[in-house]
């Protein structure tokens, strides 16, 4: 009840095992897209994105939590760090060249040190938590967003995405907790 994503069903083909390839193996993906949330108290998430076959499929994830791990990363370290990810998931998924990257642009510090780093298409995300919610729900439910397996903390976040009843009821104003 009051869940963002109600039509988000781990159990149905909203989550797979595997993306679609094609007969020498390659996941059907036309375009490779990185999504960052960045964090420094609360989780850094990288997020391969894939564009293909109508879909828009969440490939991995690649999650840094300072708390849980008791050490903060500098930018310089997530920028590397992202960097050996992509590296270690072209073993499974044939090289990315991500199209762009989407990053929070209040995260500034961060952006300047992926150009410094020769990071190429980085650029700041949309942040209309509104209209990315709309722009989700319509993907889930007309089927054509697909999230991977692996992406545990996406998958657990979706279904525990709610909606502020305090907020609609004392201030009248749609957002998520």
């Amino acid at each position: 009840e009051g869940a963002v994503y109600d039509v988000f069903d781990p159990a149905r083909p909203h989550v797979v095992d595997d993306l679609p390839r094609d007969a020498s193996g390659r996941p059907l993906v036309d375009t490779w897209l990185v999504s960052v949330d960045y964090g420094t108290v609360n989780p850094f998430v990288a997020l391969l994105l894939g564009v293909g076959d109508d879909r828009l499929y969440v490939a991995r994830e690649w999650r840094w939590d300072s708390r849980a791990r008791g050490r903060q990363m500098t930018d310089g370290d997530y920028s590397a760090a992202l960097r050996a990810w992509l590296d270690e998931l072209a073993s499974d998924l044939g090289p990315i060249a991500p199209a762009g990257i989407f990053v929070d642009p209040s995260a500034a510090s961060f952006i300047a040190q992926l150009h410094r780093d020769g990071w190429a298409r980085v650029r700041g995300a949309d942040n209309a938590v509104l209209d990315g919610i709309r722009a989700v729900s319509a993907l889930l439910g007309a089927g054509r967003l697909v999230i991977h397996r692996s992406c545990t903390g996406l998958i657990g976040e979706m279904a525990g995405y709610v909606w502020d009843e305090k907020a609609a009821k004392d201030r009248g104003v749609e957002q998520p907790l």
